[in-house]
């Protein structure tokens, strides 16, 4: 993705094309990345909330290691339709995420029904951050409910953040 490869045909073919250097710099023992089929195969037995909760572990490790003082950055909460994600039969994949601005990464996010289903997962992508010390804001769309919400507000200042 960070190569602008937008499909798993895309990263593998990319992959092919870096050549064995590349290859082996990943760690792979062959002469050559993994092919379409192998990313098939991983990603549909992915554990997403698994990976993304080791992701968001893994920022927060990193940004102490760096001694940066992202800590006590904002973080900005928002939700977003995947534009090209709905087909005629199954909506467009809607995610609540929360967003580091100073590293300019999502740190959280959750698969949310539709845009009205956002509120009540809230308290999920809450859970899974570290909010001390730091100011979450919402996106226009869920600052008045959200951040006036009893639940979310509380789990926030519990956690030693501020809205």
């Amino acid at each position: 993705m960070l190569c602008r490869c937008d499909s798993q045909l895309a990263i593998a073919q990319w992959g092919r094309d870096q050549g064995a250097e590349l290859a082996a710099r990943l760690g792979f023992t062959r002469r050559h990345t993994p092919c379409v089929a192998t990313f098939h195969r991983v990603f549909r037995r992915l554990d997403v909330p698994c990976f993304e909760q080791a992701v968001t572990h893994w920022v927060e490790q990193a940004s102490r290691a760096l001694d940066l003082d992202i800590p006590l950055s904002g973080i900005a909460i928002d939700g977003k339709t995947l534009r090209g994600s709905g087909t005629p039969d199954v909506p467009a994949v809607h995610l609540l995420s929360a967003f580091s601005r100073q590293l300019q990464v999502v740190l959280a996010q959750r698969a949310v029904g539709d845009k009205t289903n956002e509120i009540p997962a809230v308290q999920a992508l809450l859970a899974d951050l570290v909010l001390e010390g730091r100011v979450v804001t919402a996106g226009t769309r869920l600052r008045v409910s959200l951040l006036t919400q009893r639940e979310g507000a509380k789990t926030i200042l519990e956690k030693g953040g501020t809205t």
